[in-house]
């Protein structure tokens, strides 16, 4: 993720609140996506010796459908961020391939992962 052209775009953005809002709404999707990975693996954790098999899978079922959900949303986002950059004259924010294909849809997410892990890391 080019943190140099989301600066810039976020700059380059301060004095429209809805550009704003939006770019926070699709940063925020990516921590919503993280959330649910999390929540699923906890959730499968707890399940395993507690739970009877077909409670199990319709738990996991429902869970993994949240975190699908998240992450094509996560996907619509980086494709928006991308837009975004574009008419603002910047590289991409993503410069891989955004697609719901495999292995593409994968990739996108670990660099989504890792920027989420590094705002954590590299916080004051």
């Amino acid at each position: 993720m080019n943190r140099d052209s989301l600066r810039k775009l976020i700059q380059q953005s301060k004095d429209d609140p809805e550009l704003l809002e939006a770019i926070q709404d699709a940063l925020l999707s990516f921590e919503e996506y993280h959330r649910a990975i999390y929540s699923m693996e906890i959730r499968k954790q707890l399940l395993t010796d507690a739970a009877d098999p077909r409670e199990y899978r319709e738990e996991v079922s429902k869970m993994d459908h949240n975190r699908t959900t998240n992450h094509n949303t996560v996907l619509a986002n980086v494709k928006m961020l991308n837009r975004m950059v574009e008419l603002s004259g910047l590289p991409p924010i993503y410069d891989g391939i955004v697609s719901e294909d495999r292995p593409y849809r994968r990739q996108v997410a670990d660099s989504v992962l890792e920027f989420v892990q590094n705002i954590i890391l590299e916080r004051p």
